[in-house]
């Protein structure tokens, strides 16, 4: 057999892979919108028998002579594009699922509704005692799989390497540290001006706000034959179910905050159903998880929905559909939406302060899995953090560190991510306006698809074929930098002086 043949298998291995993943994404849906609690037993054993018939594909015969062969290899040997996105997961896929113990993986998927179940009792309660034992055995059970599958490199690479494939938890903390000195240098000089702050806009009709956050969205480009929106959830989430199938969820809520969240999840759904048709029948599309990822959302809730112009142009329709806003000027509107304040919640906290909330979580995970923590210390390393960083400390468990789900939802070495869009979206943002220079103007003419089309050509059309690093130096011909988000964030905040707390 030759490269064509080995190459034909690794196709048919990535379909019935995707076919999984699909399952898996409709059982997320329905896990944190509409799962009866006395359904979690059955569904936690459905899942873990998906997530062992996932993995047992790249155990065949078939696959370990195709890892085999395609191993010798060399990426610039091959031309093809998604090609080369083929075979670098598949080699990737195929080794986690070789290297990981079979009855690990099970028991780190049976545990998995159980630790959700308990970090929601534990959050009524506000009580992080009664999470802390799963949140240790699902962080333990993590290392022990990521020690399996590369032995030579730290347990906390590896699990990052799983969310954004390529980049270091050294590279990552290089630029950590840039960002986080720059944010609170930002921070500093917009709490010394000491400007008074506006008073806070009462929500309005959780129906109408609704209605008009999910037009907004649609403007931007969120097609409603390739999705809808479910408001029965807490958190927001988008899940990639097929290659033209992403649902947003979303919760209720008459806080004007649902716009930007809508804004956010439309940019993850298009992101993952705008991939090309030659890469959806190779079975790559869906976009590259991680920090590109989250890139693309935050694009549309802070570089697009954040921006003057785009309220110059949407504020008068606002104001027509939810009569509330007849009463509050558009420039007491944009000054609340920009205010700086530190905040407890990860979620609704500002342009400026938000990459701070991402970095701290990441960096008590690379403690821990560094040794230099233990579970029975993360809520007061997570308080202290909050108060080293942002001036406050939280209350209680539920305020800190039972805040996010990510740690009982299998989202373990994802936090970075969230920082790392804000990183990749300064860098975006310069690579649109160099070709659409008139961005601002034809955003606040409502013109808002050339920049979805732009990013659909550039981005969204290879799926998943690109690393992040690989598709940022195409974009901008440089690697991760935190500069250009610096530069946007002292333009708009500190030369137009938003107010702060």
């Amino acid at each position: 057999m030759g490269y064509q043949e080995y190459l034909q298998i690794v196709k048919e291995l990535n379909y019935k892979f995707r076919y999984y993943k699909s399952i898996e994404s409709l059982f997320e849906y329905d896990q944190w919108s509409s799962l009866p609690e006395e359904g979690t037993e059955y569904r936690q054993q459905t899942a873990a028998f998906i997530g062992e018939e996932k993995n047992a594909l790249y155990r065949s015969g078939d696959a370990c002579r195709a890892a085999e062969y395609l191993s010798g290899v060399s990426p610039d040997e091959i031309g093809d594009e998604i090609e080369r996105g083929l075979v670098r997961t598949f080699l990737s896929r195929w080794r986690n699922a070789v290297r990981t113990p079979e009855d690990t993986l099970r028991k780190y998927n049976l545990m998995k509704a159980d630790c959700m179940n308990a970090w929601k009792q534990a959050r009524a309660q506000k009580d992080y005692r009664i999470f802390m034992p799963w949140l240790k055995q699902a962080f333990d059970l993590k290392k022990e799989i990521a020690l399996a599958v590369n032995p030579e490199m730290p347990a906390f690479d590896t699990i990052v390497g799983m969310t954004d494939e390529g980049l270091s938890v050294k590279e990552v903390s290089e630029q950590f540290d840039l960002l986080k000195k720059g944010l609170r240098e930002i921070l500093g000089s917009l709490q010394k001006a000491g400007q008074p702050k506006e008073d806070p806009i009462p929500d309005s009709d959780p129906e109408q706000m609704a209605a008009f956050a999910q037009r907004l969205a649609r403007e931007l480009g969120y097609r409603p034959e390739r999705g809808g929106f479910n408001d029965r959830v807490v958190h927001g989430f988008t899940s990639f179910m097929g290659p033209r199938d992403a649902r947003v969820s979303t919760y209720k809520s008459g806080s004007y905050n649902l716009i930007f969240t809508c804004l956010h999840e439309a940019g993850h759904a298009m992101y993952s159903s705008g991939s090309s048709d030659p890469v959806i029948r190779a079975g790559m599309w869906g976009g590259i998880e991680g920090g590109f990822h989250e890139a693309n959302a935050r694009f549309f809730e802070n570089m697009i929905g954040h921006s003057r112009a785009y309220w110059d142009y949407y504020y008068p329709q606002l104001q027509e559909e939810i009569p509330m806003f007849r009463e509050i000027p558009e420039e007491r509107f944009y000054n609340v939406i920009h205010q700086v304040k530190p905040t407890l919640r990860r979620i609704s906290a500002d342009e400026v302060t938000y990459s701070l909330h991402a970095i701290l979580r990441f960096e008590l995970e690379r403690d821990y899995f560094a040794g230099k923590l233990r579970a029975e210390d993360m809520a007061e390393a997570w308080n202290d953090k909050y108060e080293e960083y942002l001036g406050i400390r939280p209350s209680n468990d539920t305020e800190g560190v039972l805040q996010d789900m990510h740690w009982a939802g299998d989202y373990i070495g994802y936090f970075q991510s969230y920082a790392l869009g804000n990183i990749y979206d300064g860098q975006i943002l310069e690579a649109v306006k160099r070709e659409i220079p008139d961005m601002e103007e034809k955003i606040r003419r409502g013109e808002i698809l050339p920049v979805t089309e732009w990013m659909e050509k550039n981005i969204w059309q290879y799926g998943c074929c690109m690393t992040a690093g690989e598709m940022i130096r195409k974009l901008t011909g440089h690697g991760l930098d935190a500069g250009p988000f610096l530069r946007y964030l002292e333009q708009k905040y500190l030369e137009q002086k938003y107010q702060a707390d």
